[in-house]
């Protein structure tokens, strides 16, 4: 990957990010949840919110969260202009956005309680990109970030 491709997907997450950042900076580890142990309800909830976010900026568009489906937070930060641009950044990095499938769900050990969902995304062949999702323990979506891969969270 080139240094204007990974520039670009670093900025766009950087700007897809809102307070499990924080959290992720004291570098609490995860845990890997057993795919049995998947709430599939949430899993659902994840998988959709995160294609249909993709989908419509993909259509030209934007996703309008409802109060039901995101933190306040990201009702406030991922707002139609900033998931335009970033949309448009991704796209001449990578390419329009195909499909995502989930790699796995994850739970930091710290006592926090969010949900990692971690998918394998694709936008053009050869090109490993995750989307990861982040639910909170309401199940509204607390992060939302386009990255190049990593096989470690």
């Amino acid at each position: 990957m080139n240094y204007q491709t990974h520039h670009i997907i670093s900025l766009a997450a950087f700007v897809m990010l809102n307070f499990f950042t924080s959290s992720c900076k004291s570098d609490p580890k995860f845990i890997r949840v057993d795919r049995s142990e998947v709430d599939q309800r949430r899993l659902a909830f994840a998988t959709t919110i995160s294609n249909d976010i993709l989908m419509a900026q993909k259509e030209g568009g934007f996703y309008a969260f409802k109060v039901e489906e995101a933190t306040e937070k990201m009702l406030s930060s991922l707002d139609e202009s900033l998931q335009r641009k970033s949309y448009q950044q991704l796209k001449g990095a990578l390419g329009d956005y195909q499909d995502l499938s989930l790699y796995h769900m994850m739970k930091p050990n710290d006592g926090t309680s969010y949900e990692i969902y971690r998918f394998n995304e694709n936008f053009k062949p050869g090109v490993k990109v995750e989307i990861r999702t982040v639910l909170d323990a309401n199940g509204k979506l607390a992060g939302f970030f386009v990255k190049p891969w990593n096989n470690n969270l």
